[in-house]
């Protein structure tokens, strides 16, 4: 196994994602920010060293100290994972994460807003 196992295991992870969870962006570390409030913390982190481990193999001289049976078993992980998820649920789950992230947002504004409301009204 060599830098083409990797990259091809990262694509594959990658193209999982897309198609399973409507994750999309340029590198795998861009779909996992994305992906990241719906997959759980294990599977997130072994995707996460999956995508360290492909930039580390583009490196010259770095890619032999690459340990491919822990990169293999991220990969298994995660490919397991995301076959075994529905992908409705997934969609739906990255759905509602989002709008509560956009909640927050909103009512942090707001909250910040009323202070500087009730600030302003109390000066004048």
């Amino acid at each position: 196994m060599d830098r083409t196992t990797i990259t091809g295991w990262t694509r594959e992870i990658s193209r999982l994602l897309t198609d399973r969870a409507g994750v999309d962006g340029r590198t795998l570390g861009d779909r996992l920010d994305r992906a990241a409030p719906v997959l759980p913390p294990e599977i997130l982190s072994r995707a996460r060293f999956l995508a360290a481990a492909e930039a580390v193999a583009r490196m010259p001289g770095r890619a032999e100290a690459i340990d491919m049976e822990r990169v293999e078993a991220a990969y298994v992980t995660v490919q397991s994972w995301l076959m075994a998820e529905e992908p409705d649920e997934l969609r739906h789950a990255l759905h509602r994460a989002i709008w509560r992230r956009r909640m927050r947002h909103a009512i942090t504004i707001l909250v910040a807003a009323v202070i500087a409301w009730v600030l302003w009204r109390e000066v004048l």
